[in-house]
């Protein structure tokens, strides 16, 4: 049985581990990242937060860019709105974003591909003239979005749930986990992930792997980490992800 390294934080994945596990592979999951939410005691950062949610009926349209910043805004809506505001376009980059927000009876538009790039070619989005946009995310990240949005004419605000966390390993952790597992397919999902991956592990162990991202974006950061092997999957889940392996002709 093929061995898959699963690299999403702890908590999220299941459901695409489970399909995948269906289907004939074994999950290693062995997350990269740790998500650390704000709460009261970050102080600004908190009540920045918290007042862009309590805010949230001024906004035109509502973007959410991870499952992260998903599953603790529908926590804070859930608990400051107990009647949901109207009039507001709900958009999310992938499935995963777009879920928790159904408990909300929220229907959140999504892209065809899972990124960024996928969300701007939306027709909701192109003219924004004097609308207000709210982005949910972590801090930091890429501004494409926020940019490319901006231009088309909208006014564009952050709201930042949590932050990201490398995880640490001891010296020769994860290849010791790859060599045990015998992992030669990694699933990572942001560039954050892969330069991590790349940090932890030696060039002749790196390119024993075939990683899959879900943009080019990302795979274009390979050349310069000395990853040889990387594909693309526009939808992360169970059968996007399968029918990339069977692409690069790996069956179980």
């Amino acid at each position: 049985m093929p061995s898959i390294l699963i690299t999403r934080p702890q908590g999220q994945g299941q459901g695409l581990m489970d399909e995948l596990s269906a289907a004939g592979w074994q999950c290693v999951h062995q997350p990269l990242l740790s998500i650390e939410p704000f709460t009261e005691q970050d102080g600004a950062a908190f009540q920045t937060m918290k007042q862009h949610i309590m805010n949230l009926d001024i906004y035109d349209v509502v973007i959410s860019v991870s499952g992260n910043a998903s599953t603790l805004a529908v926590d804070m809506v859930d608990q400051y709105w107990p009647q949901m505001p109207v009039g507001i376009d709900w958009y999310a980059v992938g499935p995963s974003s777009a879920k928790d927000f159904e408990q909300l009876g929220i229907h959140m538009q999504v892209p065809q591909g899972n990124h960024s790039e996928g969300l701007l070619e939306l027709n909701g989005l192109q003219d924004l003239t004097h609308k207000k946009v709210l982005i949910l995310r972590g801090v930091g990240g890429r501004e494409h979005l926020a940019n490319t949005l901006t231009q088309r004419g909208a006014q564009v605000h952050y709201c930042e749930l949590y932050r990201r966390q490398g995880i640490t390993f001891a010296k020769g952790e994860l290849a010791a986990l790859l060599s045990k597992e015998q992992i030669h397919y990694a699933l990572l999902t942001s560039g954050e992930m892969l330069q991590q991956l790349a940090n932890e592990l030696d060039d002749d162990i790196l390119n024993t792997l075939h990683i899959i991202v879900p943009s080019e974006r990302i795979a274009r950061m390979a050349p310069k980490l000395n990853i040889q092997h990387i594909h693309v999957c526009d939808k992360i889940n169970g059968q996007g992800v399968l029918n990339c392996l069977n692409a690069i002709n790996i069956q179980p």
